[in-house]
């Protein structure tokens, strides 16, 4: 599901109604209502479109569209109930021919009564008689509001009194037939649109078991899709899934965190170690890495991506069992301690290697003493059992655990000693310090609270806290040292990688250069000297001044095709007499030069470092001194050059065209506006050509198809574009367009 959402495409499930109850209903033969029966509709109508987006996505989920496969379309009761009612949810006058001729009387019948009555307000006998110049309806009737001391002047029905008393809503004796035959019309109407409705409901009941399947494999489906676009909001993966208990979550988060403001943990569990004892400072991240872990198991059992980086591995557990927070109750007479052992004692009880306990500050709530010694013998019990476990602490006897049990492991969330914060970075191998006096400061105790309560601790707490503050120290500073040596790796190896490959282009463009014109010239010279000796050859037969002059022709001819066959190699010799010194600050790529001793050519690029210009001569480029380079007596006006000329540039926006893109061969106009796009298109179109690229992949997405059609537009005018196409199916489809150069 997510592979088919990243490529903007969505199931078409929003229209989706649960129809269970009008289906029950239905099935006992009741009438359904006109919203139940457009529901049904638009569930038959989600089924089949849904079908059809799987079918043509099954190359890229092949279990979605086996899903999709059972959906059982009925068109025909869904293309009849679209047809019948609008969408306020009235009958059309298509329904039924019936209704439509009982709708037309009734229009008819009441046009004519309200053209009659209409004659009675405008009558001088009646209107005098009136309470108001108009008419209204009163039990399904046309009637006039007469005064109540004019009754008997006009004669009729009287069907209801105003509140006041004051006035009469009489139905004229005139108009009695017309209101009933007009009634007979409404009553037609109403039975007829109950037969309708009967009819559509007997139909809706013949397909409820198939429309009921086709409801619950659509929350199948819907499911899949939520968690699919849960897992993009997260920018969470999908895990490898084991069943040896193991858990490996690189940069794991937690899910409710947002991943940019909060600090990821790097997390084993299961592989060399069984129970994970994370220490370190109140408030510094210890709850919400052993939350972040349970979540993750719990995300597995429910099929969700977890938030974490690529490589990760969560395997699946039966149970999830948890001690976290304060379940303290008066009225079952539980204290802090008292509910916390409650707890932990089901939880010891339940137990079992394919368990995840997480126990948050086990032991708390008694003497530490004794706190410390029945949290050990409980991670003992659980780790003789066979369960994953993650707890956090504050006691020192469980940080020692490590060292004296190979089934225990640490780890600590960092604090720094300077600034005297948590840093919340969760670190494997080494148990962290309580700082409580540094985090008591920082929460506003005075100091001299806490000189006092420094002059209070034990000697060898605050030994071992020394001892751990230095190797944290330490350690964070090596990381650093490391991340800066591994970063200046990365860097040198990219350039020294980028200057390698430019050095090899370049031997190999000259190379090649170097021999197609070798080539050229020596079949250009062998042939002018075969033509000479020819001549020659004629000269010393004739021996006449008329076949000296005739041979003197032919050696000018055979001049003049040697030198063009040097032009057409970019080689025509100038002399520097002939060219003048170029001003650099003025010049520009695409300007025409000449090389003394070269020719004619075009500036590709001004001089670099060591004073040197590529110029383009003929169909290949050279690099020449910059002193060589310079403008003809007879200066010839600036032109395009021939063949392809790379100019650099900037993208829109004046920053440079991203490497990575070119690079690939790839170029990604995702979030950009149309103009925007084009810019980047056509940048990415010079660079492709100038590194000889034969095609180009554009990934501009689905979206509204505005931006792929301005894309496709360009392409089609642009000369240097053979031809284009959207990617296959399993590339992007038409999200990505393929452009092949000529």
């Amino acid at each position: 599901a997510r592979s088919i959402l990243v490529t903007g495409a969505a199931p078409p499930l929003l229209d989706v109604a649960a129809p269970t109850l009008a289906l029950a209903r239905a099935r006992k033969d009741a009438v359904l209502s006109a919203r139940e029966l457009m529901d049904l509709a638009s569930t038959c109508a989600s089924a089949r479109a849904t079908r059809t987006f799987l079918e043509s996505r099954a190359e890229t989920a092949p279990k979605l569209a086996d899903l999709g496969s059972l959906l059982v379309e009925h068109r025909d009761l869904e293309t009849e109930i679209e047809r019948s009612f609008e969408r306020s949810g009235e009958l059309r006058d298509s329904a039924s021919p019936a209704l439509a001729s009982a709708r037309a009387q009734a229009r008819n019948l009441a046009a004519e009564i309200q053209s009659k009555i209409g004659q009675y307000l405008s009558s001088s006998e009646v209107a005098p008689h009136l309470s108001d110049s108009y008419f209204t309806v009163r039990n399904d009737r046309f009637v006039l509001p007469v005064r109540t001391d004019a009754r008997g002047s006009i004669r009729g029905i009287v069907h209801d009194a105003s509140n006041t008393g004051q006035t009469l809503f009489v139905e004229p004796e005139a108009l009695v037939e017309l209101n009933n035959r007009h009634k007979r019309a409404e009553i037609e109407i109403e039975q007829e649109t109950l037969r309708v409705l009967r009819t559509l409901s007997h139909r809706a009941a013949t397909v409820a078991d198939d429309v009921e399947a086709n409801a619950a494999t659509l929350e199948v489906i819907d499911a899949a899709f939520a968690r699919a676009g849960f897992a993009e909001d997260l920018d969470a993966v999908c895990p490898t899934v084991g069943s040896d208990g193991i858990i490996q979550t690189p940069q794991l988060a937690h899910p409710l965190l947002e991943r940019h403001a909060v600090v990821p943990s790097d997390i084993r569990l299961g592989d060399e170690f069984q129970v994970l004892i994370v220490s370190g400072p109140n408030a510094g991240g210890k709850t919400i890495a052993l939350k972040a872990v349970a979540l993750a198991a719990l995300f597995v059992r429910a099929g969700f991506h977890v938030a974490a980086d690529a490589g990760s591995r969560v395997d699946l557990f039966d149970a999830v069992l948890s001690d976290i927070g304060d379940e303290q109750d008066i009225q079952d007479s539980l204290s802090t301690f008292s509910a916390h052992m409650s707890n932990l004692s089901e939880i010891s009880r339940l137990a079992s290697p394919q368990s995840l306990v997480v126990a948050d500050e086990i032991g708390v709530g008694t003497d530490p003493g004794e706190g410390a010694s029945l949290a050990q013998a409980i991670l003992e019990e659980l780790a003789d059992a066979g369960a994953r476990v993650v707890a956090t602490t504050h006691y020192n006897l469980l940080k020692e655990l490590a060292e004296v049990d190979s089934r225990f492991a640490n780890a600590s969330v960092e604090f720094d000693s300077e600034s005297l914060e948590p840093t919340f970075a969760l670190r494997m191998g080494l148990p962290g310090m309580s700082s409580a006096t540094a985090v008591a400061a920082r929460m506003g105790i005075s100091s001299r609270v806490i000189d006092r309560a420094n002059e209070l601790m034990d000697r060898e707490d605050r030994q071992l806290d020394r001892v751990l503050a230095e190797l944290a120290a330490s350690r964070s500073a090596l990381e650093v040292e490391q991340r800066e040596i591994a970063q200046i790796r990365v860097e040198t190896e990219a350039v020294r990688a980028e200057h390698r490959a430019k050095l090899q282009r370049l031997q190999d463009r000259r190379d090649t250069l170097f021999q197609s014109m070798r080539e050229d010239l020596e079949q250009s010279f062998r042939d002018a000297h075969e033509q000479v000796a020819g001549v020659i050859r004629e000269l010393q037969r004739k021996g006449t001044a008329q076949s000296a002059a005739q041979s003197r022709a032919e050696l000018q001819s055979i001049e003049r095709s040697s030198q063009e066959t040097q032009r057409e190699a970019g080689i025509e010799p100038i002399a520097a007499d002939d060219i003048r010194p170029i001003h650099w600050a003025t010049a520009s790529a695409g300007d025409r030069v000449e090389i003394a001793g070269g020719g004619h050519g075009t500036l590709v690029s001004l001089p670099d470092r060591r004073g040197r210009v590529e110029v383009q001569l003929g169909s290949a480029r050279v690099l020449v001194p910059m002193q060589r380079i310079g403008i003809p007596t007879a200066p010839t006006t600036r032109g395009p050059t021939r063949g392809r000329v790379r100019v650099t540039r900037t993208a829109a926006g004046g920053g440079d065209l991203r490497p990575t893109e070119l690079d690939a061969g790839r170029c990604d106009l995702h979030g950009l506006r149309v103009d925007e796009a084009i810019d980047r298109l056509v940048e990415a179109l010079d660079s492709a050509l100038s590194s000889d690229r034969m095609s180009l992949t554009i990934n501009h997405g689905v979206g509204s198809g505005a931006l792929r059609r301005a894309v496709r537009d360009y392409l089609r005018q642009s000369p240097y574009i053979a031809r284009y196409s959207a990617a296959a199916q399993g590339q992007g489809g038409e999200g990505v367009t393929i452009a092949e150069f000529v």
